[in-house]
């Protein structure tokens, strides 16, 4: 199985969340976890967040960024993607930077791993299976 992990679920996991558990057993059994190539600097901004607004400690968010990295087996350009994510932004009247986890997941055959519900909409309406359903 093949698994693309968008930032929403890498953060859950990072930070042993409600969801962690059943998030890391499903990349436990991936053959393969993916994400694009902009998925660390989603990372490092959304530790820029907790440390910035939550008070997290920044060497607490300096783990978080390399654990979250670390849990990537491959990174795919985005370069390449594009043309394809900017007409399915516009088709889907949603966020570009979203779509090209789900384009990606799309072009691998391969399963969508979010937390984020606007995402999991998305994957649905553009027939991207699901790895983790929680409602």
């Amino acid at each position: 199985m093949i698994i693309v992990l968008d930032a929403s679920a890498a953060v859950e996991i990072a930070l042993n969340r409600a969801h962690s558990t059943q998030l890391r057993e499903i990349l436990r059994k991936a053959d393969l976890v993916l994400a694009p190539d902009t998925f660390p600097s989603e990372i490092t901004n959304v530790f820029w967040k907790y440390a910035s607004f939550s008070a997290m400690p920044i060497d607490q968010c300096e783990k978080g960024i390399d654990y979250c990295i670390d849990l990537i087996d491959e990174y795919r350009e985005t370069k390449t993607m594009c043309r394809e994510v900017f007409a399915e932004s516009l088709n889907n009247h949603h966020p570009s930077h979203d779509l090209f986890y789900l384009v990606l997941a799309r072009r691998s055959n391969a399963s969508i791993l979010t937390i984020d519900k606007k995402m999991k909409e998305r994957a649905h309406a553009m027939k991207i299976k699901l790895a983790y359903e929680d409602s």
